[in-house]
């Protein structure tokens, strides 16, 4: 079970991330795992951020794995994400797709702190984001 809690009532597309987050969880052999997605403002996702990374800024994405309660939780920033695409140039679905597979990917285990894990986490990454 894949639980969306939309704090800030941003419109995003919760069937299009549970369908997106089974699909991932399928390739991976994790079917039947649960994990719970936040979407929170900008300043919740800065709080966030600060108490955890010490970075005092919004980021996109935050993933905390809890392995007692499935494989954790997502916590994203829509608003966020919004300026990230449109720095990018693609659409708003397209970046929360990148960054929500980013996220889940974190939950399953991955990492990018070694160019090796950078790799292997990047190509998963990349082969997900064609699924849809």
């Amino acid at each position: 079970m894949i639980e969306i809690n939309n704090v800030v009532h941003s419109r995003v597309d919760q069937h299009f991330l549970q369908k997106v987050g089974r699909q991932v969880l399928a390739k991976e052999k994790q079917k039947n795992k649960n994990f719970s997605v936040a979407l929170v403002g900008e300043e919740r996702m800065r709080e966030l951020n600060w108490i955890y990374r010490r970075v005092d800024r919004s980021t996109n994405v935050l993933s905390f794995p809890m392995k007692e309660f499935g494989l954790g939780e997502l916590v994203l920033c829509p608003a966020t994400i919004r300026k990230d695409a449109a720095k990018y140039g693609i659409t708003f679905k397209a970046e929360l797709h990148r960054i929500f597979i980013h996220g889940l990917l974190h939950l399953l285990s991955y990492d990018h702190e070694s160019s090796k894990d950078f790799k292997k986490m990047s190509l998963k990454e990349k082969r997900y984001s064609s699924f849809v």
